[in-house]
């Protein structure tokens, strides 16, 4: 007869073996293909679709709470009942939301079969003539996505579940370049495989992308343009303020990315205090520097050549030489055993989303495949490399691709709790909680460790800093203020040049993100602002006596969780640790050198290995190389 536990453990397992089953673009994206027990080749996007996946959502969640009726939650291990209380969680969330029915606005110029699907063709192996088959069949249900993204935009139609207009903007020419170029990105996995494809599957391909992909993108350009974009609002207004539920919507949004029950008053007003103090930060160093004002230090830093990148390869090499002089710095921090063993790639941003894109973004790895750090290198003079370092240490090391990897590599926690769904944000809160606080929280965190390790040499540096972080901070004000306040685009805006200290391209990116994505803009600041506190915390309380190192290693070997729940942890580690030392114990004594950790880890370029005496893999006179 099997455990109370081996229940428990068998019900979490299924559930997500469904979701790989479901829906193969995750599976794919997490490096999950192989372990299938279905074959189609693309995620369903018909209504029915998501009604099919409520229905097992509500039953798994009947179907677990009667087994919990069966046994003590209070006998499993510690890790145990944290991923019972976890897996509740997520599918209470999902089911709690499904009535916002977020699925509907499935197109905007961040995300959607423009994007996600040439993104998905990368993941896919073509090694053996099973994946050239898998790729074909991939190729072929490209158009009946398609359609069904036109279907659900056309229920968004007729029941006024509509985006912003602005959310739109671009999307058409996303298309148009699809179009245009024959869909070469969906062609380009072949081409480029390490595993040459035979010269008849490479026609296969071709005739399906031409005779099937093409059109289905033509045919979603003509509904987006004589029917769809047509009928959203031209005022911008956000689909939360329209949205059925209206306010209730916006503040489940806000509870779902930060993981609190602040009120969107709580995080408006939080937010004001914070670019309040920030600017008081950024006025000092403009002092220093003998700027008469703030605005005519941040107008020399926004147009003198000192600041700007000569070429979209030196943008690149700055941040690998950043990466570099990170990474010995981080067992200051880190013990050995936290740090990943994943490598991770800097490139620049894909041409073809690089006007919609963010200035740097990342993607974890899975199977085999590298973290990939994306650079945004378009209106490069707009691309100020005073803000270069704060932006790797929040995507790279010891930010996003340090998280990302280390939870990954974790194997004492189950799968759901390892790898995040870091994709469709459209659908919160309809959605899997990822737990958004905690993990762009760390990102933010982790650019405030810079000074420990190594970098922030120069005032423009720390401004640069300062500049970010004033970013996140009118991020509370201004998607509260769109969302609940009934402010405008163009008030949002304004805000955004006077305060953030963004270029004009920045600043109407950045608001226009917040119309799309309500409440998630939010969650960066709350996330920080909770382990900056979680931190002190571990310093005032624990008296000095205990490693920072352990600290970490808790915040990062977990996986994401809800925030409250971080701080319960933290505060039972210090207790721990506390009752330790009064016991006489004495923590195991960890000694790595830097170039011993330079040596473990690993960076990536392409297909090649980042070799660690040049900034620039693969530089032709590289000792390495010869």
């Amino acid at each position: 007869m099997s455990s109370f536990l081996d229940m428990i453990n068998a019900e979490i397992a299924e559930c997500w073996q469904w979701r790989m089953d479901t829906d193969p673009e995750l599976a794919a994206a997490l490096g999950f293909l192989d372990k299938r027990r279905s074959t189609h080749a693309l995620d369903p996007r018909s209504p029915s679709s998501f009604e099919d996946r409520l229905a097992y959502m509500k039953e798994a969640l009947a179907r677990f709470q009667a087994l919990l009726e069966t046994g003590s939650v209070e006998s499993l291990s510690e890790s145990k009942r944290l991923s019972v209380d976890l897996y509740v969680d997520q599918l209470e969330t999902y089911v709690a939301n499904s009535k916002y029915r977020t699925y509907l606005c499935c197109l905007n110029r961040m995300e959607g079969p423009q994007t996600d699907l040439p993104l998905y063709a990368s993941y896919l192996p073509l090694k053996t003539p099973a994946d050239c088959a898998y790729y074909k069949a991939f190729l072929a249900a490209s158009s009946v996505q398609i359609d069904e993204v036109i279907a659900l935009l056309s229920v968004g139609l007729e029941t006024k579940n509509l985006p912003a207009a602005c959310s739109l903007d671009g999307v058409v020419s996303q298309i148009d370049g699809l179009v245009e170029c024959g869909c070469v990105p969906f062609l380009q996995p072949a081409e480029k495989s390490e595993t040459p494809v035979p010269e008849a599957t490479m026609a296969e391909f071709k005739a399906t992308v031409v005779g099937s992909v093409v059109p289905a993108f033509e045919k979603l350009r003509a509904f987006l343009v004589d029917t769809y974009i047509p009928a959203l609002s031209t005022t911008d207004t956000p689909s939360s303020v329209r949205h059925p539920f209206k306010g209730e919507f916006y503040e489940a949004c806000l509870k779902f990315h930060t993981t609190t029950d602040l009120s969107p008053q709580e995080v408006h007003d939080l937010g004001h205090a914070e670019v309040d103090r920030i600017t008081r930060e950024m006025e000092k160093i403009a002092a220093e520097e003998k700027f008469p004002d703030l605005k005519s230090y941040v107008d020399h830093l926004k147009s003198s050549p000192e600041h700007e990148s000569p070429s979209a390869e030196a943008l690149l090499v700055r941040y690998r030489d950043i990466s570099s002089r990170i990474a010995p710095e981080l067992l200051k921090l880190f013990h050995v055993k936290t740090l990943p063993r994943t490598p991770f790639t800097i490139v620049e941003t894909p041409a073809r989303s690089a006007a919609q894109a963010p200035a740097a973004y990342y993607l974890a790895g899975a199977g085999g495949r590298p973290g990939v750090f994306y650079v945004n290198t378009s209106s490069l003079a707009e691309r100020r490399t005073y803000e270069c370092d704060s932006l790797a240490l929040h995507e790279a090391i010891p930010g996003h691709h340090t998280q990302a990897a280390v939870s990954t590599e974790n194997d004492e926690i189950e799968d759901f709790r390892s790898f995040c769904e870091d994709r469709r944000y459209f659908e919160a809160p309809s959605r899997f909680p990822f737990y958004t606080g905690y993990i762009e929280g760390w990102g933010l965190h982790c650019e405030g460790l810079g000074d420990e390790l190594g970098l922030y040499k120069t005032n423009a540096d720390r401004f640069g800093r300062l500049s970010m972080e004033q970013l996140r901070a009118c991020r509370l004000v201004v998607d509260t203020g769109l969302h609940a306040l009934g402010w405008s685009w163009q008030r949002a805006y304004e805000f955004m040049m006077e305060k953030s200290g963004c270029t004009e391209v920045d600043a109407r990116q950045e608001t226009t993100r917040y119309v799309t994505w309500p409440g998630q803009a939010c969650a960066y600041k709350v996330g920080e602002l909770k382990l900056n506190e979680l931190r002190r915390m571990w310093e005032v309380e624990g008296k000095g006596e205990l490693d920072i190192r352990d600290f970490y290693h808790q915040v990062l070997t977990g996986g994401a969780v809800p925030l409250y729940i971080l701080e319960k942890q933290i505060k039972e580690l210090i207790a721990e640790g506390l009752a330790a030392k009064e016991a006489g114990g004495e923590g195991k004594k960890e000694e790595a050198k830097g170039s011993d950790l330079m040596a473990m880890m690993s960076f990536a370029n392409g297909g090649s290995m980042w070799c660690k005496c040049c900034p620039v893999p693969g530089t032709p006179n590289c000792p390495e190389r010869r």
